[in-house]
């Protein structure tokens, strides 16, 4: 078995420390974070050495990439502002001059980004571009894709490193807001599984520039009726027409404490209608572009009704 040296850029929140966690359970290879601050994290008996990584600095990336021999980038950076997007480039950059990075796992982690969704969602751009600059890169790379994070249905009982963010459906409350009416696919995978699939990527020779994964495609009608039948509750729903969706005024569910809120972020309303436009165009539906589960048939990733029955359901220790 070849060990390498990967590098986690944002390893230390939400999805990027599930992707470290699961790496280090994996135990194949040397894991390193890049953080914009130095620390140590210890996951069980092992210390993760995190170095101090400044995006805006290509050159001093570049030294830092060398100095480490990192042969693998896993890229988890936020790419929700201008500056998120440019502290990738500037990492992609780093690396395809570094002369030692043979691979880059970027940002994705979510739908299929084309240009078509940039019409109604403008921050799409933010992945198009990150995929141009490594395609003139003399790097492999792959765009990880599974849909929508199952992470947020399961919270608090069923652990993740992501923040809670309720979306469509309210556990707590017995309540739906769902967008269009509800008969569109989506697909989803728990972030613990996206971990283990990139660790399984990591084994292999070539990448193909799409790798999707999903642990199951349903409605949101679908997944209400799980709900319903988990938690024995009649829901109470409503819903977001498309026209309503185009305007920008999509429903937000009460939030839990630690969850972003509209207070916190002016535009959060326009980016759930931006989500809800792609639950209704088959967006959030990649099943539909030739999963990759399959070849991994050694990992059997949670589904919904898994998710939904260990966190809601009336068995021991519910």
């Amino acid at each position: 078995m070849t060990s390498f040296t990967v590098a986690v850029a944002g390893g230390t929140g939400g999805i990027g420390r599930n992707i470290v966690n699961g790496l280090v359970q994996q135990g194949k290879h040397e894991i390193l974070i890049l953080s914009r601050k130095s620390s140590t994290l210890e996951i069980g008996s092992t210390s993760i050495r995190t170095i101090a990584t400044d995006y805006s600095n290509i050159d001093g990336m570049k030294t830092i990439l060398k100095a480490n021999n990192i042969t693998i980038i896993i890229s988890a950076l936020i790419l929700a502002s201008p500056e998120g997007s440019q502290a990738q480039l500037n990492l992609i950059s780093a690396a395809a001059q570094s002369g030692i990075v043979k691979k880059f796992l970027p940002s994705e982690y979510g739908i299929h980004y084309t240009e078509e969704i940039v019409s109604f969602h403008p921050a799409a751009r933010y992945w198009l571009d990150a995929a141009d600059a490594l395609r003139k890169s003399n790097m492999q790379f792959t765009r990880v894709i599974f849909g929508w994070t199952l992470d947020h249905y399961g919270l608090p009982r069923v652990h993740s490193y992501m923040k809670p963010f309720k979306y469509v459906l309210d556990f707590d409350n017995r309540k739906a807001a769902i967008p269009g009416d509800g008969e569109q696919p989506v697909s989803f995978l728990h972030t613990a599984d996206l971990a283990r699939y990139i660790g399984a990527l990591l084994e292999e020779d070539d990448w193909p520039e799409l790798s999707a994964f999903v642990a199951d495609t349903l409605s949101w009608k679908e997944f209400v009726g799980i709900a319903e039948k988990v938690t024995g509750a009649k829901w109470e729903v409503k819903y977001d027409s498309v026209t309503t969706l185009e305007k920008g005024e999509a429903t937000i569910l009460p939030q839990l404490e630690g969850a972003p809120t509209e207070a916190d972020y002016p535009g959060m309303r326009a980016m759930i209608s931006e989500f809800g436009l792609m639950a209704v165009r088959g967006v959030l539906d990649v099943s539909r572009l030739g999963v990759r589960n399959e070849e991994f048939p050694q990992i059997k990733p949670m589904g919904v009704e898994e998710v939904v029955e260990k966190a809601w359901g009336k068995g021991p220790g519910a």
